[in-house]
């Protein structure tokens, strides 16, 4: 992490800093990169390079499209400062690129005002076409949920269960305290989508919002038996994250363990 720019609202990174890294860099400034993908250990240059969504991705775009400009280190060992007006080729070629154009050492990005809590409603759906048809009128309306009008979506995840079990999980900014959930200890965020009525309330401070699904891998963690409860209370809370489950995994690759 290199830079935090309040009056500019951007941020200079280098390519390997971490989403988790750049999160804590710019949150205290009340500020946010416009799409933080869902896992700490994501990198920003990977994420370029390599694409990322998240729950901002319906108005913001892709990681990439927030980036200003990157000192892209070439294959002929040069090193290039691009953007929308200089290198422009290499610019827009860069994302999605995997690192045949070069790795990025420097990104400049764009950064967007954040409120220290979100509110969640998460909307159940029985058909995965109805779940569709409420997307596009969300998108249709700039932003807007049925029953909801002037209080405009924020952040938008979709989650499906099955063929007769999907959410909606909108998301929307607030700075009015009060009480929040956390899926950091015993509770676990996916399981906290589900139920049977029309729609369920919930409440995160802006950093648990950001990281909800990175303790437990999204809903992987059961692999390893950190959803069973006397497991997850002998887990210690700091290494109930993705880059531990990833360590897991290679150590299993290596040593043939589940095998």
């Amino acid at each position: 992490m290199l830079a935090v720019d309040t009056e500019t609202r951007t941020a200079d990174v280098q390519g390997m800093c971490t989403y988790e890294t750049l999160v804590a860099a710019t949150l205290p400034f009340g500020l946010a990169p416009l799409v933080v993908p869902q896992l700490k250990t994501i990198t920003l240059g990977g994420a370029v390079t390599g694409l990322g969504i998240e729950s901002t991705s319906f108005r913001n775009g892709l990681p990439h499209e927030s980036v200003l400009e990157m000192d892209i280190l070439t294959g002929a060992g040069e090193l290039v400062t691009a953007r929308r007006d200089r290198h422009t080729a290499l610019f827009y070629a860069f994302p999605n690129s995997y690192g045949t154009l070069g790795y990025s050492v420097r990104l400049r990005i764009e950064l967007e005002p954040v409120r220290p809590f979100v509110k969640l409603r998460h909307v159940r759906f029985h058909r995965v076409a109805d779940l569709v048809d409420a997307l596009q009128r969300i998108l249709d309306t700039g932003g807007y949920f049925d029953g909801y009008a002037g209080v405009p979506v924020d952040y938008l995840d979709g989650v499906v269960f099955g063929p007769d079990e999907s959410y909606l999980c909108l998301g929307m900014k607030t700075g009015t305290g009060g009480p929040v959930s956390d899926y950091t200890g015993q509770d676990i965020f996916y399981r906290s989508i589900q139920h049977d009525a029309g729609e369920r309330h919930d409440r995160l401070t802006i950093q648990d919002y950001l990281w909800r699904w990175d303790t437990d891998w999204f809903w992987c963690s059961e692999a390893f038996g950190a959803q069973r409860p006397l497991v997850r209370r002998l887990w210690p809370r700091r290494y109930r994250r993705s880059s531990v489950y990833w360590k897991l995994v290679g150590l299993d690759q290596r040593f043939h363990i589940a095998d």
